[in-house]
């Protein structure tokens, strides 16, 4: 029997961390748990492996239960839409997890080709067995990430019916097209458009790189709250700064200094859960990526280029007085 429930107060508006390929694994969600406060947090996206003997890989189990300052963790499974993936969320309840999203946007072709991720818009008849098949299994949220179609933006504002009748929960929509990939700007009227189609509360994600666009968003959407993402990785302090805990965001050097001590207290969490030095600079370069700042890029630069962990390190000291 499943307890149907949304995973954050009801009349808050919720600010979560998104799911990030390469990001978000659990030293970082750590990290982000005691300096962001995010109202939920999310798995990478767990890999059902179809026909294996086990769903999901033993590393991405450990994923799945770990626990962070009391915040919700959601663990995100992606496969293709069959028995595989409702044993993996039987699985993971049985390990005590909670909350479930099922990934229906991930545009890479790999998944495309398996009518997994936001290859689910291919096959839009699997959905709602999937879904029926699903909630039995999830003892708190069941919801679902997705895009706003796989070439047709529109695409989404069709299925919001299926999602309803199949016990979800919550929609988080990225309003690109499977197809767009991370190109163009988020179409965030489709997000009002879903806001206006569905009873179900939405959530809208998709370039929010400042507070500014935190407000923007909700006032045009009527969202039910926010999911950050590479926002959020380039201004670990935007959870704050949107909730007017944290000052505006700086700028030069006072914008390095923010960021050179979260990296260091990153990339002493990376040490110890990861094995090797070049594991340990890979996972480190990924949270550099998305920052953007003009005056910072010939550091970023030098940052994504280093290849010793004693260099690294000296790009991260604090600077002198």
């Amino acid at each position: 029997m499943s307890e149907h429930c949304l995973p954050w107060a009801e009349g808050h508006t919720p600010l979560m961390l998104a799911p990030m390929q390469g990001l978000t694994n659990r030293g970082l969600r750590a990290i982000y748990a005691k300096s962001a406060h995010p109202d939920l947090l999310f798995t990478e996206f767990v890999q059902v492996r179809a026909g294996a003997r086990e769903p999901i890989a033993p590393v991405d189990l450990k994923e799945a239960q770990a626990t962070h300052e009391q915040i919700p963790l959601v663990v995100q499974l992606i496969g293709r839409p069959d028995a595989g993936v409702v044993e993996a969320a039987r699985q993971l309840a049985s390990l005590g997890v909670r909350h479930i999203n099922l990934n229906m946007g991930c545009p890479f072709g790999r998944m495309r080709s398996h009518l997994a991720g936001g290859g689910m818009f291919c096959d839009p008849d699997s959905i709602l067995p999937l879904l029926e098949a699903l909630r039995p299994e999830v003892r708190g949220s069941l919801s679902v990430k997705t895009r706003a179609g796989y070439a047709d933006g529109e695409e989404i504002l069709e299925l919001a019916p299926l999602f309803e009748a199949g016990g979800v929960d919550f929609l988080i929509l990225h309003p690109r097209t499977v197809l767009q990939r991370y190109e163009g700007a988020a179409d965030h009227a489709i997000t009002r458009a879903l806001v206006e189609r569905t009873r179900l509360p939405v959530i809208a994600n998709g370039d929010i790189w400042r507070a500014e666009d935190a407000g923007q968003v909700l006032e045009d959407t009527g969202a039910a709250g926010l999911m950050l993402g590479r926002g959020a990785i380039a201004d670990p302090l935007l959870f704050e700064r949107i909730r007017g805990r944290a000052p505006k965001r700086p700028t030069g050097a006072a914008r390095k200094e923010e960021l050179t001590g979260h990296l260091r207290a990153l990339l002493a969490v990376y040490q110890e859960l990861f094995c090797g030095e070049v594991q340990v600079i890979s996972k480190l370069k990924e949270a550099v990526k998305p920052v953007e700042d003009p005056e910072l890029q010939r550091w970023k630069k030098k940052l994504t280029r280093c290849r010793s962990l004693v260099g690294i390190q000296a790009l991260l000291e604090p600077a002198s007085d």
